[in-house]
């Protein structure tokens, strides 16, 4: 073989070398795999409640946007709504939400305008097309608290006199000519004052916190609404006069009920958490033992972390993580706000109760900052 034949030779050769070599199926090496989240915590930064006694934000001075975070960083993924600006009304201010499927959320907005609370309908994205679901002035006529999906897809809406009950088709639906849970008495006392929460338990019985001074209280109506006494089934009194109740979270895995309750001092029961052994049937349910889980009275020395003025928290089940929107601070007109996370072990509970929530770190999940004045509603979704 020649020199000029030698050199043709290696010169095809090298070529199909490279061919191949670009044509080879990448190693593992090769790939840059990145992982993305499908999980968020919504917020929705409105006016909210804090207990007795506490100055929060109003509807014109809270943050009054809606945005998530990612759950495994802990960074906002999106702001999806801003209700500081077009196509917003002044005044309005996020409330309440609730995850209608992997696309869209529903927003509850109060506003103290006629006619302009309303619920709508937001794309789960950034800035995302908001579209007017209801804005009933029968069912949403005073101060607007908060939202809960049930299973079906109908709404409750929780104002300060009254739950409502909206459907997906956007019907309200009442008790005779009253709202779907009006005036409820005892044992659930005349709770019409500040329904301050609502949700339900595994058997769809209706949990509703109300706080009002001798009336701070959680209590329980059968699903399909109060008509009567006999529709209330028991209620729990705060553990102090003066703790109002303030967030609830619901461990269905093992019938805790945990609630939150609030005041404007570190005083013994009043800025604590507790949990509530729940037995449920068909047709009702019982409140069983009461264990505390936290106490701002015992701060630093039992519980290394402050949590005065809750006003959220949402468990999520999936890795029995609490997430907890306290005010930074104990001053009674609060400065802002910060969302902490903690470990939930329920099998703690009546046996090292200062052991059943562990803070996760040691600076906040999200720090406060210009979007968390307050937190007024928080969920887990896609």
């Amino acid at each position: 073989m020649d020199g000029k034949t030698k050199f043709r030779f290696l010169l095809v050769l090298l070529i199909g070398l490279s061919f191949c070599t670009g044509c080879s199926k990448p190693t593992e090496d090769d790939v840059t795999v990145t992982n993305v989240s499908s999980r968020y915590l919504y917020v929705a930064s409105g006016a909210c409640y804090s207990g007795g006694g506490n100055t929060t934000f109003s509807n014109t001075t809270s943050s009054n946007v809606v945005y998530r975070i990612d759950l495994s960083t802990g960074e906002k993924d999106a702001t999806i709504a801003d209700y500081n600006s077009s196509p917003s009304q002044a005044g309005d201010s996020p409330v309440g939400i609730a995850s209608i499927d992997s696309n869209d959320i529903y927003v509850l907005i109060e506003n103290t305008t006629a006619g302009a609370r309303r619920i709508e309908k937001v794309e789960k994205k950034s800035a995302g097309t908001r579209i007017l679901f209801s804005n009933n002035t029968t069912a949403l006529n005073v101060t607007l608290r908060g939202l809960h999906m049930l299973d079906g897809g109908d709404l409750l809406i929780n104002k300060n006199t009254a739950i409502e009950k909206i459907t997906s088709a956007n019907v309200r639906v009442t008790k005779g000519a009253s709202p779907y849970v009006n005036a409820p008495a005892a044992p659930c006392a005349t709770s019409t004052t500040l329904m301050s929460k609502v949700s339900t338990l595994s058997n769809q019985f209706i949990v509703f916190l109300h706080a009002a001074t001798s009336q701070n209280r959680f209590g329980f109506v059968a699903p399909a609404g109060y008509g009567s006494a006999g529709d209330c089934t028991p209620a729990q009194a705060a553990p102090n006069a003066a703790s109002f109740p303030v967030a609830t979270a619901y461990d269905a895995v093992n019938s805790k009920l945990i609630v939150a309750y609030a005041g404007n001092t570190t005083n013994d029961n009043i800025n604590s958490i507790y949990a509530y052994d729940i037995t449920e049937t068909i047709s009702s349910v019982t409140v069983g033992a009461a264990n505390k889980i936290y106490d701002a009275n015992q701060y630093p020395t039992t519980y290394p972390y402050l949590l005065y003025g809750i006003s959220e928290m949402v468990l999520d089940p999936a890795d029995n993580s609490l997430y907890i929107a306290t005010a930074i601070n104990t001053t009674t007109t609060i400065a802002n706000y910060a969302i902490e996370k903690f470990s939930y072990d329920p099998t703690q509970i009546g046996v090292s109760n200062s052991s059943v929530l562990t803070r996760s770190g040691p600076t906040p999940f999200y720090n406060y900052g210009g979007d968390t004045k307050c937190i007024s509603d928080m969920t887990i979704a896609e």
